[in-house]
């Protein structure tokens, strides 16, 4: 039986949302609002955003495109993300699983000082961009296929 770390990283109020690779955003989100789930949407009356972005993918320098957009459940934020366009760990994950749950994300007023404690962990970085102003970092925590996203608040 694992035991519960004193000091965790991750705390439950910091909790953000979850994310769903997708291959085609607009059936998605109407096939999701049909049942109820929604409504998403993102920036006044847009139903999603493609959104540029440069990073490091595996460590090196990457350029990618992903469409995003977000609904409340409840008390929980899914985000539906598209890759669409360049190299990303979305897309890996796409090409490798196909559609589906990939990541849950937390909020950070430290992205850097976290990452060091992932990586300090054991967790592999896969992909990070903006780290300074508004940005993310995605790590594989090795256990259940997780990953975690920690973003700026």
């Amino acid at each position: 039986m694992s035991q519960i770390n004193p000091d965790p990283i991750f705390k439950s109020e910091d909790f953000h949302h979850v994310g769903v690779i997708v291959k085609d955003m607009d059936r998605t989100i109407a096939c999701l609002e049909a049942i109820g789930i929604g409504p998403f949407g993102l920036m006044g009356d847009r139903k999603w955003v493609d959104i540029p972005f440069k990073g490091e993918l595996h460590g090196k320098p990457a350029e990618w495109k992903v469409k995003i957009s977000s609904a409340k459940v409840g008390g929980t934020e899914i985000e539906l993300l598209q890759p669409s366009g360049g190299e990303s760990a979305l897309q890996e994950f796409l090409d490798e699983h196909g559609e589906g749950v990939h990541h849950i994300a937390y909020l950070s007023d430290d992205v850097r000082g976290e990452m060091d404690k992932m990586l300090a962990q054991g967790a592999e970085l896969l992909t990070c961009a903006n780290l300074d102003a508004r940005g993310f970092a995605y790590f594989k925590t090795g256990e259940g296929g997780v990953v975690i996203e920690i973003r700026h608040r």
